[in-house]
């Protein structure tokens, strides 16, 4: 039997192991997933988050240093150990989070390097985030493969690696675990008991966390579209975060909104089973996992068209408006929620379209062709 392939797994923005939920951690969890599920021996290299928010170039600086010691530290372990990964796998990377580890590492011990979901923005080459942009671009030049899950990435990627004769970028459509499928056995009704809901009225539902920036940007346009929606219907907000009061404010006289704050994942998809439409704004989304566990479920799509959500978001399961078109989003809602027959079909379209599109399967017959492409 041909022995497994080790890889080294690591995400500067978030570790899979983080204790906080969120889609950067849920897809590094996937793509570990997916990496075994190819074949591969799959060893979380460290933990070290460098997320630079700010951009403060003495964090940065320190940063540096710090993830020096820390690939010196994993040298020396892996040494002890008599452990040689073949390559080095790290997901996510972009100008306030470069891989500021595996390139010492694939220097050092001369093995090959794979990015996913890398970004790639000129502009912040001079700036408060100019040190981490240089590491963004050691990067990719030293990179073996680059794997794009965004199409939004791929064009300023595709621009970097214009003068190479091969370009590294490899393109895979986002993809979801299949485990939650038909796991829920909870019923509408005892679901509504639970919450307290109205069991007659169609449920929407958001999940998303309540912090400043895009999120709340895009809470804020929700809370528009609710003021002007006309039908029945009830909204369910999954969420928490530090402007969650900010957010419960926005939604004052309107009485068909209610709030679970954080629940777990079987929680959720206990609910998701139930519900009619997942809407969100998607201000700056790079791609939303949510939106693929939605239709997962057979939920049906109103969003914003933005960042990576087309990526993610079948025509047939969704509909994208374009950003702060409050009217047109709250007509799409009250044309849906009216015409039963096309809502069931477009939840239908939903579960078809992420088994046909989104496995885990797929993604996983991909990185092993990729991955086994450079590997010794």
């Amino acid at each position: 039997m041909k022995p497994t392939s080790q890889i080294a797994f690591y995400a500067p923005l978030k570790s899979p192991q983080h204790p906080n939920p969120s889609g950067d951690r849920k897809i590094a969890q996937l793509f570990m997933r997916a990496l075994e599920q190819a074949g591969f021996d799959v060893e979380l290299a460290s933990s070290l988050r460098n997320f630079d928010k700010k951009g403060d170039d003495l964090r940065q600086r320190r940063m540096v240093a710090l993830a020096e010691r820390e690939a010196m530290r994993i040298l020396r372990r892996w040494r002890r150990q008599g452990f040689k990964p073949k390559a080095w796998f790290c997901y996510h990377l972009y100008y306030k989070a470069p891989d500021l580890i595996g390139p010492v590492i694939c220097r050092e011990l001369k093995i090959p390097y794979i990015l996913a979901e890398a970004s790639w923005a000129i502009k912040r080459s001079i700036g408060p985030w100019s040190l981490y942009h240089q590491w963004v671009d050691k990067a990719l030049a030293l990179a073996d493969k680059v794997i794009c899950i965004n199409p939004v990435d791929t064009v300023a990627l595709d621009r970097y690696y214009v003068s190479r004769k091969v370009s590294p970028i490899v393109k895979l459509a986002t993809f979801i675990d299949d485990a939650p499928v038909n796991s829920n056995t909870q019923s509408r009704l005892s679901i509504a008991q639970q919450y307290d809901l109205d069991v007659d009225q169609p449920w929407l539902i958001c999940i998303a966390m309540m912090r400043s920036g895009d999120k709340f940007s895009s809470y804020q346009l929700l809370s528009k579209v609710i003021h002007k929606t006309e039908r029945p219907m009830q909204l369910l907000i999954i969420g928490d975060g530090e402007k969650r009061s900010e957010v419960q404010t926005l939604f004052n006289g309107v009485d068909n909104v209610r709030f679970f704050g954080t629940l777990q994942s079987e929680q959720i998809q206990a609910l998701l089973a139930h519900c009619e439409i997942l809407l969100w704004p998607a201000v700056n989304e790079a791609l939303g996992m949510v939106f693929l566990e939605a239709q997962q479920a057979g939920v049906a799509i109103i969003a914003g068209d933005q960042g990576g959500v087309s990526s993610v978001v079948s025509p047939q399961s969704g509909i994208l408006i374009k950003l702060e078109q409050i009217e047109a989003m709250s007509a799409a809602i009250d044309t849906l929620l009216s015409d039963s027959q096309r809502l069931k079909q477009m939840q239908l379209c939903a579960k078809d379209y992420i088994q046909k599109r989104h496995s885990i399967e797929g993604a996983a017959s991909v990185l092993k062709l990729t991955i086994n492409q450079v590997i010794q």
